[in-house]
């Protein structure tokens, strides 16, 4: 069985960058190191762009955003399934989550996507990111229908469900959501989306199998746990902001990080270790991959293309010129390889794009600056003009009186 939410993403590249690499440095640098993506299996589509990357979704995501002068880039979903519908250890059964959030996709929208599947939750839960662009390539409008769980998303996902033979809970309740959906609704790089990506890190540790190794894991990320009959579950950290000691209610994150949530992650582990087994999986980046900005920039990861008979809705056209692919994630692609993307000279087009903006906000700032300026000096000048009563004094044309 399936839940399925939704949030509205403003930053289209961290959140690619987060599902391709996630956000801990020392991780991000072992991934490309190793020329690994935390994907289990992934997809893309990029209108006009048969060659599609991960720096070509953001880098069209962004601009249509600029052009249309929308807050919103994308619309970021997350498809979770039960544990035991799928074996997060079975390369086929990820590319089943895969096929399924493909379709889910194009059921939804007629926009560019890119999916990526995770094996590497703390819940050993096997789940989707669907990032949708905000942008409906038909229409040119914003994404309007399915962007909320109560509005038509749960049914059309039980729909879809219905129509893979795959279960639908009895009683749909909307679901709690776990960090990795949670984590859009703060500010990009802010102090409670840093603080959760370290505890999701340390919490999602195989090493983490009770409370006490937990907190000492929690340490090797800079954060500490604090334990009160008021609050519960307390995460301290150093803002990053003004050097400041900060705090975060764990409820406040997401209920993985309470006491309640921790402890079942905790039983995970330890069944993990018993059995021998190791916790999550990397797959190897799919050929073509770049390196990666230690900060905040994507690599760019070439794709392969699919036919258009795998399409899951045949029965709605795509955009002509609209591309898609979608690959496990361990070389083994299908159909054919297209080129890889400049990241150089992409990251260069979205930094100039980013600076213009930014210069046409100033010239606009300085023009509403000197305008102000001109109107207090031409009023300036007026008042001079008026006589003691209040009342401009009549022009002297040098005739007598």
């Amino acid at each position: 069985m399936s839940t399925v939410n939704v949030r509205s993403s403003r930053d289209a590249a961290g959140a690619v960058n987060y599902v391709l690499y996630g956000n801990s440095r020392e991780r991000r640098a072992e991934l490309i190191g190793a020329a690994q993506t935390r994907a289990a299996a992934f997809a893309i589509s990029v209108a006009g762009d048969h060659g599609a990357s991960p720096a070509a979704f953001i880098e069209r995501t962004e601009m249509v955003a600029a052009v249309h002068s929308r807050r919103v880039e994308l619309q970021s979903y997350v498809l979770a399934f039960s544990p035991d519908e799928f074996d997060v250890a079975d390369p086929d059964d990820l590319d089943r989550v895969l096929d399924v959030a493909v379709k889910l996709a194009e059921r939804m929208h007629t926009a560019d996507y890119l999916i990526v599947v995770h094996a590497d939750s703390a819940g050993r839960h096997a789940h989707a990111h669907i990032l949708v662009a905000n942008h409906d390539n038909l229409t040119g409008k914003s994404l309007q229908r399915y962007t909320s769980w109560k509005h038509g998303l749960r049914q059309l996902n039980d729909d879809l469900m219905r129509t893979e033979g795959l279960r639908v809970l009895p009683d749909p309740e909307q679901p709690k959501p776990d960090w990795e959906f949670r984590r859009e609704a703060f500010v990009s790089g802010g102090f409670e989306q840093t603080v959760g990506d370290r505890v999701y890190e340390a919490l999602s540790d195989p090493r983490s199998v009770d409370q006490q190794a937990f907190e000492r894991v929690l340490e090797e990320h800079g954060v500490t746990l604090a334990v009160t009959h008021r609050d519960g579950w307390s995460y301290k950290m150093r803002r990053s902001d003004n050097g400041k000691p900060g705090r975060k209610k764990a409820s406040a994150l997401t209920p993985e990080f309470t006491a309640e949530g921790a402890t079942a992650i905790f039983d995970i582990h330890q069944q993990n270790q018993q059995k021998g087994t190791t916790h999550g999986t990397r797959r190897p980046a799919p050929a073509g991959a770049a390196g990666l900005d230690a900060v905040d920039s994507v690599g760019a990861v070439e794709r392969r293309g699919h036919r258009r008979g795998e399409r899951a809705d045949e029965g709605r056209e795509r955009p002509e010129g609209a591309s898609a692919g979608r690959d496990r994630g361990d070389g083994q692609g299908r159909g054919e390889e297209g080129p890889a993307a400049d990241l150089a000279a992409l990251r260069q087009h979205v930094v100039a794009e980013r600076e213009n903006r930014e210069q046409a906000e100033r010239d606009r700032e300085d023009a509403r600056r000197v305008l102000a300026q001109s109107r207090r000096k031409e009023l300036q000048r007026r008042l001079e003009q008026l006589g003691p009563r209040g009342s401009e004094e009549p022009a002297d044309h040098g005739f007598g009186s």
